[in-house]
C-alpha cells in the first residue's frame, strides 16, 4: 500500500485520533519523524515581541483564548533571544533569560502556577515597574485568572495598569503593555496555513498512487491549490471576522486539517469495506468545510464549524442558483449548458455521475427518485457552486445569510462612509423608538426612551463614523465600524456585519427582525448611554407623536407650564 506521510501529519489534528496534538505549541515542535512537515506560521505579533525585548523592552502580557498561541510565542521570544532552540519547559513554565544587560523573566501560562507563586510573580512585575528596574516580563495569562490574582491586597498599583490596558491597547506605554490575542484577525492565519498545507512537494506522492484518481483526499487537494477556492475558503473566514468570530490557531489548524483530509487516512483510501469507501464521497472539501457530513460528534469537537455553519450557503435558497442545478443543462443558455456540463460531472464528489442519473430519472418523474433524493444534492451542490462555479454567471454570495455583505466590504475596503452615515441616522432613529418616523425629522440623531420622550439629540456634524484602525503588529486588520459622539467619544457603537445588517434592512425596510436577538442589545445599550450624557434643558419637553395623517411619528414639543 502507498501512504503519503503527510496526510498522516494532518491526521495529528483529528479530534477523534489517538494522535491528536493537545497543543499547538507541542504539536509545532514534535520531534518525530513527521517534523518535517512542522511549520511556524510567519505573525507580525511573534516579530513585535523580539523587538521590543531586543530593542526596547517593556514587560509583556499575552492574554487570549486557549489555543491562540500563547506558549508558542513565549518559546519563539525565548528561541531569538538565547540563540538556543527550546527543548522543553521547566516543571514550573518559568524561564530567565539575560539579553543585552536586561533581565527577561517568561512565564508560559499563569494559571498553571499555585496562587503563592502567582501573587509574587505579579509583586515582582509591580516592584519592577515602579522601581524602574531592567528587568522585564513576558507573562502569557488568561484574562480572567489575572484579574482575579489582582483583587488582592497591596496590588492597586498593578491592578490599575492593567485594567485600563485591557479596557483598550492604546493605553499600552513604555512600562506596561497588554496583548490580547483576540484581537488577531483570524483569515490573516487562514490564508497563510491553506498556502502551507497545499505546496506540491506535500503531494507527491499521492501522483503514483494507483488509487489517485478514486482518493478524496487528493480530490480535495487538486481543489484547494486553486487560487479561486482558497480565496473563497479565505473569504469566509473574513466573513467570519466581519462577525466579530474569533477563531483560536489551533482551531483553525483543526478545521482547515479536517477540510482537506475529513479525518481519513491512506489506511481509509485502500480499505477492502467498499460501503466505506463508496461514502467517501461526502468527504468532499466542500462539506467538511462546514461540517455538512460530520459524524460520530465531530462536528461538535471541532469548534470552527459552530461559527462557519452559520454562514454554510448550502442552507440558504438562491432561486437562480437552485435553478440551474435542476434545469441548468436544459436551459437553452449556451453559457450555462456549458457550465452545468462542467461542474455537474462524473468527478468523485459527485458519485461519478450518481446524481446526474438521479436528476434525469427525477425529470422523468420516476417514482422512484422523490424530491427528498433531490433535495440532498442541492444542499451538497450550492456549496460546490459557492466555490467553484463561474462568478460571471452567477451571484454566489446570495447564498449567505446577507444582503448588504458586499455593501459592507465596500464600505471597509473602499471608505465608502458618507454613504453610509446617510441611512445611518434614520436606521437607529427607527431601532431606538421602534417607531416609523417621518423623513422630514431624521436629520438628527435622536436618544429616545421607552415613553417617545427625546432625551438627546445629536446633529449629523456630531457623529464620527470612521473604520478601525489597523493594527499591523498583531496581525489586525479592520472588521467593523466605529460610530462615536463628538466630545464624547468614550461612548461608541461597534457596528460588525451583523449590526450593518441590521441597520440596513431597517432603512430598506426589510425582515431586520431575524437578527434582533443578536444586535438588539448592542444598539440599545448605545442608545441608553446617549440618554445619559448632558444636554442643556429648555422650558419644553420634545417627543415624538403620532401624525395621524400622515401615517408617521413626527416631533413635537410639550410646554412645561
Amino acid at each position: 500500500m502507498q501512504r503519503n506521510d503527510f496526510v498522516d501529519y494532518l491526521d495529528q489534528y483529528n479530534v477523534l485520533s489517538p494522535n491528536h496534538s493537545k497543543i499547538y505549541d507541542e504539536y509545532t515542535y514534535e520531534d518525530d519523524e513527521l517534523s518535517k512537515y512542522a511549520f511556524s506560521i510567519e505573525t507580525n505579533i511573534e516579530e513585535y515581541l523580539i523587538e521590543i525585548f531586543k530593542e526596547n523592552p517593556r514587560s509583556i502580557i499575552l492574554s487570549g483564548n486557549a489555543g491562540d498561541g500563547k506558549t508558542r510565542l513565549c518559546r519563539r521570544v525565548f528561541n531569538s533571544l538565547t540563540s538556543v532552540e527550546m527543548q522543553s519547559w521547566s516543571s514550573e513554565g518559568i524561564v530567565d533569560v539575560t539579553c543585552l544587560n536586561n533581565q527577561i523573566i517568561i512565564v508560559k501560562d499563569l494559571s498553571e502556577l499555585s496562587e503563592n507563586k502567582i501573587q509574587s510573580i505579579l509583586m515582582d512585575l509591580e516592584i519592577s515597574i515602579k522601581e524602574k528596574k531592567n528587568k522585564y516580563y513576558l507573562i502569557a495569562a488568561n484574562e480572567g485568572k489575572l484579574t482575579q490574582a489582582l483583587t488582592q491586597e497591596g496590588m492597586d498599583y498593578l491592578q490599575e495598569k492593567v485594567r485600563k490596558r485591557f479596557e483598550s491597547h492604546i493605553n499600552n506605554d513604555q512600562e506596561l503593555g497588554i496583548i490580547n490575542l483576540q484581537d488577531v484577525t483570524s483569515s490573516v492565519y487562514a490564508e497563510r496555513i491553506i498556502k502551507e498545507w497545499t505546496k506540491k512537494e506535500y503531494w507527491n506522492q499521492c501522483e503514483s498512487c494507483p488509487l489517485s484518481q478514486d482518493c478524496i483526499i487528493f480530490h480535495n487537494y487538486e481543489k484547494l491549490k486553486e487560487p479561486k477556492i482558497q480565496k473563497k475558503l479565505v473569504n469566509q473566514y473574513r466573513t467570519l471576522d466581519y462577525l466579530s468570530e474569533h477563531i483560536t490557531m489551533r482551531e483553525m489548524l483543526i478545521h482547515l486539517a479536517y477540510t482537506i483530509t475529513g479525518s481519513l487516512k491512506c489506511d481509509d483510501i485502500y480499505s477492502e469495506d467498499m460501503e466505506l469507501r463508496d461514502a467517501h464521497f461526502n468527504k468532499v472539501y466542500y462539506e467538511n468545510y462546514y461540517g455538512a457530513s460530520a459524524i460520530n460528534g465531530q462536528a461538535e469537537k471541532i469548534q470552527a464549524l459552530k461559527a462557519l455553519r452559520t454562514i454554510d450557503p448550502g442552507n440558504y435558497s438562491f432561486s437562480t442558483i437552485d435553478d440551474f442545478i435542476i434545469n441548468g443543462d436544459i436551459s437553452g443558455d449556451p453559457k450555462l449548458e456549458s457550465e452545468h456540463f462542467s461542474l455537474i460531472d462524473d468527478s468523485i464528489d459527485l458519485q461519478r455521475g450518481y446524481f446526474k442519473n438521479q436528476l434525469n430519472m427525477y425529470r422523468d418523474h420516476n417514482e422512484k427518485i422523490t424530491y427528498e433524493d433531490i433535495s440532498f444534492w442541492i444542499y451538497k451542490l450550492r456549496r460546490k457552486l459557492f466555490f467553484e462555479a463561474n462568478e460571471e454567471l452567477f451571484a454566489v454570495e446570495k447564498l449567505l445569510p446577507f444582503e448588504y455583505i458586499k455593501d459592507f466590504k465596500e464600505i471597509m475596503s473602499e471608505n465608502k462612509i458618507n454613504e453610509f452615515k446617510k441611512m445611518l441616522v434614520p436606521s437607529l432613529n427607527r431601532s431606538f423608538s421602534r417607531k416609523l418616523i417621518d423623513p422630514i425629522f431624521v436629520k438628527n440623531l435622536y436618544a429616545i426612551n421607552e415613553t417617545l420622550l427625546i432625551k438627546n439629540t445629536f446633529k449629523r456634524g456630531e457623529l464620527i463614523l470612521e473604520i478601525e484602525p489597523t493594527r499591523e503588529e498583531i496581525d489586525h486588520l479592520p472588521s467593523k465600524l466605529i460610530l462615536k459622539i463628538k466630545g464624547n467619544e468614550e461612548i461608541k457603537l461597534n457596528i460588525n456585519l451583523a449590526v450593518f445588517e441590521y441597520l440596513m434592512r431597517l432603512h430598506g425596510g426589510g425582515t431586520h427582525n431575524i437578527l434582533k436577538n443578536e444586535v438588539e442589545i448592542l444598539v440599545d445599550t448605545f442608545r441608553n448611554e446617549l440618554m445619559t450624557l448632558e444636554n442643556e434643558v429648555g422650558d419644553d419637553l420634545e417627543i415624538l407623536k403620532y401624525d395621524y395623517l400622515k401615517g408617521l411619528y413626527i416631533e413635537s414639543e410639550l410646554s412645561i407650564d
